[in-house]
């Protein structure tokens, strides 16, 4: 049985880093947007 060579463990371990950034950017920018829609939605009551 032959190991693995860096091209394999290149194509097994990108698509997880891929994955994982574009989850934190996903919540990093939900993040942004509900605050941005909560301060929206206080100056809506308050005014």
């Amino acid at each position: 049985m032959a190991g693995m060579s860096t091209l394999d463990w290149v194509g097994l371990v990108v698509p997880y880093v891929v994955f994982f950034v574009m989850l934190i950017a996903y919540y990093v920018l939900e993040g942004r947007r509900e605050k941005r829609l909560r301060e929206e939605y206080e100056e809506d009551t308050h005014a």
